[in-house]
């Protein structure tokens, strides 16, 4: 086996060379490198008293190269001072690591001269030839490093062993790779070997470790410790070694360790005594020497035997033939001391591989649960795995073992192969499948698996398949789940994404990639009780273009379609069939095993098992029905009758078992066989046996034994299995009763599903009521009285899709459900299941059965039509999935939430808001004029002078760029502006990194990398001259940018370097070599990059669309619109995107054409619509288009059909998808707007296999259904909103009435009588100097006769009437963050509010007269010591000091009786972290009668606010006011209105109440902001261009 090594263990070998090599040293290697003194070249422990009598060097030895042949000697070289401290990975395997082996050096030696034979680095055993050796490749290897150099000149260190211990356990728990990712030493066994005084340092640490919390979990991971030549009960020379040092000319001084090592060391003494009582929990393997080591003119042995072992019943110990100094260094691999050595740690790792010992470390499993919520499991096939297991009988299932195709697949070869395994029904499949994942498991093979069931309708999921395989995977292979955990900081769940998605997305886009040494088997049972077997098969066929080796093992009964589907599998390589034929064996065996329970005479017994191996024919089910009869016999004639009776097929043996059933039951108890038998064929899941008694009732009301019961009445057609599930014995059992005709028991699946949605419906009318009491005090579903409730809740939509639409009883049952209040309480129940995606699949059943419906009226009397049913049918199915696109967050934290708080929030023609909107709750919503469910959820302005002309989207983030050249990045969450980057000139390509964390923008002079936290520019590039970029996009790894330039050249630049700079990649990249190249213009009209940036497409306006391979640079495909039409050939291409895993090109052709094409095989499809742009989402399953009327048009990319359209006025500049392709992003000018349309939601929750296979219902897809239309009218966003100070009126503006660039209007405005009409008259214009940021307030005071005009670092004062500057003031400098407000009871003062300071000004004349400090100001969350302030209008790419705060007042305002000023800031710390602080004052603080000082002089003093608690305090967004009897109203960071009491004594945390939520589609930070709080507590805010004013009485009477 050639042995492929990891490139970062092959980087760091060969940079640790480079280091130690190099003459001349950077200061990159000093930091690596550690200066140490001339004389540190010894490399033993106790050899190195002869080189303190002799300071010579070795002499030359002849040695051998590990392979064997002879080489030159190496003297002592000095590189050896490079060896690196600390603990260092040497070697790291591919897969999880099975253990980890650190190796210790002893005194004197370093991490990796002590281990290299005559100190040569080829000679470095544990990095080169251990991990070659079988058995060994699955550990990880390290090596310690400490300084022991005890021939350092100067003071002796105090440091002793106990410090090299410490050294060792603190490089165990917090060392890192190279990437800086944790070690997770103690993740998995651990293994020492320790030379010399090494084995010490580990006692010690093994000792200190067991006593400590923080390395005890750690340590105790330690499994085995190999010593060698370890001084555990000291040596003699180690005094004669102090002695030397003593003396020496060098000035060496004694060392404390030296002297530990003494034969009378007290340390060594405490050392053993300690360990001895520890050591049992170890595996102990000591060698010791016997050759003397040279110490100046004589030969002694440094360590005699009994000084290296340690005497202790368990331990193994051996002798090398090597002295100290070479008993850890050998010649060659055949070296006998090696080859002891190595067996030893063979024998060991391979001990803990076999026993299991991995422990599950904390990283490791936080990664894993990451991965898990990626791939949305909810399932473990393990338990399928040990199903089957239990089934498998000794000495069964090894005939495949010696099976020449089974071994065929399992050996030869080193690329991906298929194998098919198939059989007759009843064959053993699955207890073979789990026999071959067993030997897998056993084998240390890494193995992925997965049984389809076809009783359980979640485990039929393709989609469920691919994501456990790909979980297992990750536990496995540490590159691809680290791949996954990563993907889940950026992804969505993957539980609601196709098939096809999923193994592109994961497996041809990122496993299929990965080089990995080992081979990954997949063995995947059932294949034929998938829901879509021929998928999978196609699926399978790119295992081919795999890196890594993948074999797949597929199980499956034969048939036409399969048989089909694996032909043309068999055409893109070859593909083993393997038949289950010959197993009269495993049947013997099995037979043979029953047959011993049965009480009778050895022949008899003999009989039996001739007779039924007779009449097997291979059929395991039929031998174990058989069995079950002839066991239950009483008599010899009994057995002789069974034996003779018995049919030899399957469907005469089920006829025969149904006979029988009908002969020993009554009417009553065949009813009772039939309501089973229908619950254990067509059910949505398995019941449980406590279900299923349940939902007999009330027709069988109590079943006095339910397990002896069905037993009984339903004989061997039904079994329960070890989780009390009640199911079909075998497929071709359910197959029978459901295809039978002529059979009693026959199933009739349309009737079944309708009695038992029936019975669904039942459970859901009822369960209000028996629920109670308890339901009121939980608000949580209680299963435990009512086990099928959980079934009935989540199921019943499934048994309706397969019911039948010719009777009438299925709508009346369901209309009355949508019209009672069980409608809501089977919402709630979902929500506290964690179930709100059946809400999805509700919606999409319901519209399905309606049109079913229709077409079924279509052909009756219209007088019999339940027209109205079917309308509020219709109604529901949008209500339930617009409640979940809206409010199920809400649901999931509260889920009684359905009754009170979101029926008011819903549209009034909803019929949610209909039946439980009005006066149920005391929550009313007034203002809105939308009557019905809109697709809008925000329409964010940029401002009046941006023209927006792109959009994208990646994590939390959405940019847009503006053709200004300035970026705004905004929250996808709140919408809220997050950072405005300017560039600095007009930029022409923009890219999100694939992490997300970094964003870059390019000019026509430089580009730009800026941190997506921060905002600020990371790197600045200087762009080639006389070009620009068509597109730029970061590398796969984050790690380059890569840009198309008009010039047609492809450059990158990298950036982890200072000064990076653009290079060609390839200068022949887009050269084309053609006769035609003369026709191209030198500039390409578009180029994208694919998603990897491994490829890139490039338009032209007289030349066909090209797509390149950038490495190797080569021509991959030309796209061809009709090759068979000549004036078709190729059309010119407008744009152009990637889908993101298929590797096919999107684009749009001059004219509105849409088109898809792969450049690989050169499909082609096209349809027209009528599109200007053109996005694909981002897991590949949608694309849209929009256009210049506005409509925007979402289609299926796999069947290329139109499912939605949007209607809306103004062109539309860009569209983007959001990360979790939930909701679409267009922009229309100014504006950028948010779209969450029904199809995407829907979609987003139905899953796969929701499907029922059994009935023919018209389910159909979206994408064959009719298309979803929608129009929507978006109204300019609300900017300004001011409130009566004492009543109840507001004003609301848009941004069509903001004045800007200093220009001051003050209006009056009046009310006409006539027409009903606001009469609006300027009566005030002034054009004012304006610094910079701006004017950020104007006020008027009471009588509008003067306006005050706040800017950052003065104020003027400006009169109304005389149209004239009265006066203008500075303000302080250190305080330029400041808000005005008018003082609440006396009109002739203004205050100004800072974070720490309150000035009190006198409205004629701005004159100041108090200032006030604000005591506890200082009390701000901890976050950096106060800097300088920021001014509030400085742009956030400003240069700025990273340790300066932003300071901004989000609230200030006055309460309705002029008591109370609440007031909030929000700080943002340097790191991007936001704290808001809020205060109440008492407005008294601020009466002139209060302040010493008045007149004159000003007054100065302090004023004392109300703090919130930090525990309140953390809870609090958005601060809106104080009602009466000091009730505190905010927004929390939940955005749910809350309230809490406060007095003189402070703020009541006990009273916090939480009253109702905002919408998500709400939450548009712009919005919240302008929210206000009128004094009757109404509350009021903005939302799609209008003032939404909420009431909730509850609040009121709190």
């Amino acid at each position: 086996m050639c042995w492929k090594f990891r490139g970062r263990h092959k980087s760091k070998a060969s940079v640790l060379t480079a280091e130690t090599s190099n003459t001349t040293t950077s200061s990159s290697s000093i930091l690596k490198s550690p200066i140490r003194s001339p004389t540190q070249v010894s490399t033993s422990t106790f050899d190195a008293v002869s080189l303190e009598l002799e300071r010579t060097q070795l002499a030359p030895r002849s040695k051998s190269s590990p392979s064997g042949l002879p080489t030159h000697s190496r003297s002592r070289s000095g590189n050896r001072v490079a060896d690196p401290l600390g603990l260092t990975v040497i070697y790291e395997p591919d897969t999880d690591p099975s253990a980890d082996i650190i190796f210790v050096h002893g005194l004197g030696g370093t991490s990796r001269a002590t281990w290299c034979y005559n100190r040569d680095p080829e000679f470095f055993w544990p990095e080169k030839w251990l991990p070659l050796e079988p058995g060994m490749q699955s550990a990880r290897i390290l090596s310690f490093g400490y300084n022991a150099q005890f021939a350092a000149p100067g003071p002796a260190p105090i440091t002793g062993i106990s410090d090299f211990a410490k050294d060792l356990l603190f490089g165990m728990k917090f060392a890192k790779n190279e990437g800086l990712e944790e070690l997770g030493i103690g993740e998995r066994p651990l293994v020492f070997v320790a030379h010399s005084m090494g084995g010490l340092v580990v006692k010690k640490a093994y000792i200190l470790g067991q006593n400590s919390g923080d390395y005890m979990e750690m340590v105790s991971s330690t499994k085995a410790v190999l010593f060698l030549a370890t001084p555990h009960r000291g040596t003699h020379l180690a005094e004669l070694l102090n002695r030397i040092l003593s003396v020496s000319m060098f000035h060496h001084s004694p060392k404390q360790y030296v002297a530990e090592l003494g034969k009378t060391s007290p340390a060594l003494e405490d050392l053993n005594e300690q360990f001895r009582h520890i050591a049992s929990k170890l595996q102990i393997i000591s060698f010791f020497e016997t050759l003397p080591t040279s110490i100046g003119p004589k030969k002694i042995i440094v360590l005699e035997k009994n000084s290296s072992i340690l005497g202790y019943p368990t331990e193994v110990s051996k002798s090398l033939n090597a002295d100290h100094h070479n008993v850890c260094k050998f010649e060659n691999t055949e070296d006998p001391n090696y080859v002891s050595v190595r067996n030893a740690l063979k024998t060991v790792v391979s001990t803990l591989r076999s026993t299991g010992q991995q422990l599950p470390g904390n990283q490791r499993k936080d990664r894993l649960k990451q991965v898990e919520g990626l791939l949305a499991l909810f399932e473990n096939p393990s338990e399928d795995l040990a199903f089957f297991r239990r089934r498998w009988t000794p000495g069964t299932c090894e005939w495949i073992l010696s099976n020449s195709e089974y071994m065929k697949w399992l050996h030869s070869g080193t690329g991906s192969k298929v194998i098919w395994l198939h059989g007759l029904p009843a064959t053993g499949k699955s207890i073979l499948s789990s026999f071959i994942v067993n030997h897998l498991l056993e084998t240390k093979e890494m193995c992925a698996y997965y049984f389809f069931r076809f009783n359980d309708q979640t485990k039929r999921s393709l989609s469920a398949c691919l994501r456990s395989v790909a979980y297992q995977i990750a536990e496995q292979l540490p590159s691809f789940r680290n791949a996954l955990y990563e993907m889940s900081q950026t992804s969505v769940k993957m539980d609601k994404v196709d098939a096809r998605t999923i193994w592109q997305k994961l497996f041809t886009s990122l496993l299929f990639k990965m080089t990995f040494s080992d081979t990954l088997y997949w063995i995947i049972d059932g294949l034929d009780e998938t829901d879509s077997p021929q998928l999978l098969v196609e699926l399978i066929r790119s295992i081919s273009t795999s890196v890594l080796p993948i074999k797949v093992m597929l199980l499956s009964r034969r048939s036409p379609d399969l048989v089909s589907a694996f032909e043309r599998l068999a055409a893109s390589g070859p593909i083993q069939n393997l038949t289950i034929e010959d197993n009269e064996h495993d049947i013997r065996q099995y037979v043979e095993q029953e047959i011993d329970y049965m009480h009778a005479p050895p022949d008899l017994k003999a009989q039996v098992i001739r007779k039924l191996l007779e009449r097997a024919n291979g059929n395991f089910l039929w031998v174990n029905l058989a069995l079950t009869e002839i066991l239950q016999c009483l008599t010899l004639e009994d057995i002789e009758e069974t034996l003779d009776g018995l049919p030899s097929g399957m469907e005469d043996l089920y006829h025969r078992m149904e006979l029988s059933i009908l002969s020993s039951t009554k009417p009553r108890d065949q009813d009772l066989a039939r309501t089973i038998l229908s619950w254990a064929a067509c059910p949505r899941r398995p019941l449980h046996l406590d279900e299923l008694e349940q939902a007999l009732k009330p027709e069988f009301p109590v079943l006095l034994d339910p397990g002896f019961t069905i037993n009984k009445v339903c004989g061997q057609f039904v079994v329960i299995d070890s989780s009390s599930q009640v199911v079909m014995v075998h497929q071709t059992a359910r197959e029978y009763l459901l295809k039978s005709a002529e059979s009693s028991l026959v199933i009739i699946p349309v009737e079944a599903h309708q009695k038992m949605f029936a019975k669904c419906m039942y459970f859901l009318d009822q369960s209000p009521q028996l629920q109670g009491s308890e339901r009121r005090k939980s608000s949580h579903l209680n299963t435990d009285k009512e086990p099928f409730l959980n079934y009935a809740v989540t199921s019943w939509p499934y048994h309706l899709d397969s019911s039948s639409v010719i009777s009438d009883e299925p709508l009346i049952l369901l209309t009355k459900f949508l019209r009672s209040m069980s409608v809501l309480f089977w919402i709630s129940s979902l929500a506290d299941v964690g179930e709100l995606k059946v809400l999805a699949t509700s919606s999409r059943v319901l519209n399905t059965y309606v049109r079913r419906r229709r077409k079924y009226d279509a052909g009756t009397n219209p007088l019999l039509h339940r027209i109205q049913d079917l309308e509020l049918v219709e109604l529901w199915a949008t209500d339930l999935i617009k409640i979940l696109g809206k409010f199920g967050p809400n649901l999931m934290s509260d889920s009684s939430s359905i009754y009170k708080h979101i029926p008011p929030f819903c549209p009034r023609d909803s019929m949610i808001h209909k039946q439980f909107g009005i006066n149920t709750s005391g929550l009313s919503v007034k203002g809105i004029s939308s009557a019905s469910w809109d697709d809008s959820l925000a329409k964010i302005s940029l401002g009046s002078s941006s023209q927006t002309i792109k959009i994208i989207c990646s994590g939390y983030h959405f940019a847009v760029l503006t053709i200004s050249g300035q970026i705004v990045i905004s929250s996808t969450i709140t919408f809220e502006v997050v950072h405005v980057l300017t560039h600095g000139e007009r930029v022409s390509a923009i890219s999100f990194s694939h992490g997300c964390d970094r964003f870059v923008s390019s000019g026509f002079r430089t580009t730009k990398v800026w941190s997506v936290a921060s905002g600020k520019i990371i790197l600045n590039i200087q762009n080639p001259s006389s070009t620009r970029a068509l597109d730029i996009a970061f590398s796969a790894d984050d790690n380059s940018l890569v840009m198309g330039s008009a010039d047609r050249g492809i450059r990158i630049a990298p950036l982890d370097v200072a000064e990076p700079t653009w290079s060609f990649i390839d200068q022949r990249l887009l050269k084309e070599d053609n006769p035609l190249d003369h026709t191209v213009t030198n500039s390409p009209c578009c180029i994208t990059f694919s998603p990897d940036a491994t490829q890139v497409a490039v338009a032209y306006r007289r030349f066909p669309l090209s797509v390149w391979s950038i490495d190797p640079p080569k021509l991959i495909g030309r796209c061809r619109r009709n090759p068979t039409d000549p004036n078709k050939l190729w059309a010119p291409v407008d744009r152009m995107v990637w889908h993101p895993f298929s590797g096919e090109v999107l684009g749009l052709y001059l004219g509105g054409y849409v088109f898809k094409w792969h450049p690989y095989n050169g499909t082609h499809h096209e349809i027209y619509a009528s599109a200007s742009i053109i996005a694909c989402s981002p897991e590949g399953t949608f694309f849209a288009t929009g256009d210049a009327t506005g409509t925007i048009k979402l289609y299926n990319f796999e069947q290329f059909a139109l499912v939605y359209q949007l209607s809306c006025a103004n062109v539309v500049n860009d569209i983007s998808f959001s990360p979790d392709s939930r909701r679409l992003y267009d922009l229309r000018g100014q504006f950028c707007n948010v779209w969450e349309p029904n199809a995407l939601l829907r979609l987003d929750y139905v899953d796969e296999h929701e499907h029922n296979s059994d009935v023919g219902s018209e389910l159909g897809s979206l994408a064959t259904a009719a298309v979803s239309e929608a129009t929507s009218e978006l109204r300019d966003p609300v900017t300004a909103v001011s409130i009566q100070p004492r009543g109840t009126l507001y004003a609301a503006g848009d941004e069509s009435g903001v004045v800007r660039k200093g220009k001051v209007t003050v209006r009056h405005v009046s009310h006409s009588e006539s027409d009903e009409k606001w009469v609006t008259k300027s009566i005030f214009d002034a054009k004012l100097e304006v610094e910079v940021g701006g004017i950020q307030q104007i006020l008027l005071n009471t009588d509008s006769t003067m306006l005050l005009v706040g800017k950052c670092s003065s104020a003027t004062l400006l009169s109304v009437n005389s149209k004239f500057e009265a006066v203008s003031r500075p303000l302080p400098s250190q305080n330029s963050v400041t808000r005005w407000i008018k003082h609440p009871s006396d009109s002739t003062l203004v205050l100004a509010f800072s974070p720490d300071i309150v000035r009190i000004y006198q409205w004629h004349d701005l004159t100041k007269i108090a200032e006030l400090d604000i005591v506890g100001a200082s009390r701000e969350p901890p976050i950096e010591d106060r800097q300088p302030l920021i001014r509030a209008g400085q742009s956030n790419n400003s240069v700025a000091d990273d340790n300066q705060r932003h300071f901004k007042i989000s609230r200030l305002l006055a309460t309705s009786t002029g008591s109370n000023i609440l007031f909030q800031y929000t700080i943002t710390s340097k790191t991007k972290s936001r704290y808001h602080q809020t205060m109440i004052f008492d407005t008294s603080a601020f009466h002139p009668g209060s302040l010493a000082g008045s007149g004159p002089k000003i007054a100065a003093g302090t004023v004392n606010p109300l703090f919130l608690p930090n525990e309140v305090q953390t809870r609090v967004e958005i601060p809106l006011g104080i009602l009466p009897k000091n009730r505190f109203i905010y927004l929390g960071k939940n955005f749910s209105m809350c309230s809490l009491r406060f007095g003189q004594r402070g703020v009541d945390e006990k009273t916090v109440q939480e009253h109702f939520f905002l919408p998500r589609d709400w939450l548009n930070s712009a919005c919240l902001e302008l929210s206000a709080l009128l004094p009757d507590g109404t509350f009021l805010v903005p939302h799609n261009g209008e003032i939404a004013a909420i009431k909730s009485s509850i609040m009121l009477e709190w």
